[in-house]
């Protein structure tokens, strides 16, 4: 009976650290997302100089492609919880 408690409990430990990271993860994409905004917000008023949006908009580029390979890690956690 203490054997199965302990395993129950090592799951519920496991389950409670993927927990941990998913919603860690995205509040990482959260802030991602609101870095695209903020940045693309930025280029669009154009009262930047043109090299300075160019450079912007490469990282917005960058931004974009890290919110794209987070967002597939989370699913695939969340995949694999299921």
């Amino acid at each position: 009976m203490t054997e199965i408690n302990e395993h129950i409990e090592e799951v519920i430990s496991k389950n409670k650290s993927t927990k941990y990271e998913m919603d860690k993860l995205q509040g990482r994409i959260d802030d991602t997302k609101e870095s695209i905004s903020v940045l693309s917000n930025a280029v669009k008023c154009g009262f930047l100089a043109e090299d300075h949006s160019l450079i912007l908009e490469g990282w917005i580029v960058e931004y974009q492609h890290n919110q794209d390979q987070m967002e597939t890690h989370l699913t695939e956690m969340i995949d694999h919880v299921k």
